[in-house]
């Protein structure tokens, strides 16, 4: 799924959510600290409510943050978990949550940050290989 659906999905839900408690978008804005033309946007998916919004959206419309985002398939959960479980096969634990730090720093970022993490990212691991190709 792109950004851009995964916004407008993500947008629909709120909308759906809040319109379920009968708030107005006004209303939803003062629970969560946002301008109701913020939310406005959300619920269009102009633009994406960042991970606090996400969370504070969640707890005034009484739902858990999942409820927001499209389903998983199960099939889809067990491979993508099976083939992640296969790629750190031989790594130590400490290893690993390097690792899954990195991923949730990445999805913590969006537009031009994660792009320079990435790209630093990238940077290391070409000097890594420079130096050992010798």
């Amino acid at each position: 799924m792109k950004e851009s659906d995964l916004s407008k999905f993500v947008g629909s839900k709120i909308k759906y959510f809040r319109k379920k408690k009968k708030l107005t978008q006004s209303d939803l804005g003062e629970l969560i600290g946002k301008k109701n033309n913020t939310i406005s946007n959300y619920e269009t998916g102009t633009i994406s409510p960042e991970q606090d919004a996400l969370f504070a959206i969640a707890k005034a419309l009484g739902i858990k943050v999942d409820d927001l985002f499209p389903a998983m398939e199960i099939d889809d959960a067990n491979n993508n978990f099976e083939r992640a479980l296969k790629m750190t096969n031989g790594l130590e634990l400490d290893e690993m949550n390097f690792l899954k730090d990195l991923i949730e720093k990445t999805l913590s970022m969006q537009g031009e940050d994660r792009e320079k993490f990435l790209e630093s990212i990238r940077f290391t691991v070409e000097y890594y290989e420079k130096l050992n190709r010798n």
